[in-house]
Formats: structure tokens, sequence, C-alpha cells
């Protein structure tokens, strides 16, 4: 599924990336403010390394925003790995304890 949604979203994507790319080949003159130095670059250019720094930009963010939330998960992870050792722990004490109890309530073998 993944592959299909890939193709149907990314081939169209690609070739309106192409087309636009094409279509877009003038240079438009970029200063680069405060210095004194300017920068010839295709508008395509322009655009699309705006897009893609945004992206960047945004994906850098989620991921950091996420950091709190992935030291809770792997805080809750450690608490349910001890609970579960105390438990195991329980519940072998507990079957010994019992096997203790019921070989003292059994009478001797004749």
């Amino acid at each position: 599924m993944k592959k299909l949604s890939f193709w149907l979203v990314g081939l169209p994507l690609a070739v309106v990336i192409a087309v636009f790319a094409v279509n877009n080949r003038i240079e438009a003159e970029v200063s680069l403010w405060p210095t004194p130095f300017s920068v010839d670059l295709p508008v395509y250019l322009l655009v699309l390394g705006g897009v893609a720094l945004g992206l960047v930009a945004g994906a850098l963010m989620m991921w950091l925003s996420a950091v709190s939330l992935r030291v809770r998960l792997h805080n809750r992870d450690l608490e349910i790995r001890s609970l579960k050792r105390n438990l195991e722990r329980s519940a072998s004490e507990a079957t010994k304890r019992l096997e203790k109890a019921q070989a003292k309530a059994l009478p001797p073998a004749a």
C-alpha cells in the first residue's frame, strides 16, 4: 500500500516540479543584504529552495517538540519493565509459598 501511495503522490508531484523548473528558468537577482553581494539564480531554484528550506525547518521543529514525548515514553517503558520484573518475582515467590504450604499439609507417605 505504501508503494502504491508513493507512486500515486510522488510521480505526479515530480512531474509538476519538473514542469515548473523547465518553465521558470529565468534568472532573478538576489541581493544578500546587508552585504554588497548579489547572486543571479533561476526562479525555480529560489522557489523550490525556499520550499525545501521550509520543509527542513518544519521537520526540525516537530522533531525538537517531540523530544519531551520521547523522554516520557522511554521513562514509561523503563517503569513497565520494572513492574513486569516485580510481578514475575512476586508470582514466583507466591508459587514457592503455595508449594511449601501444600507440602506441609500433605500427610506423610506410607
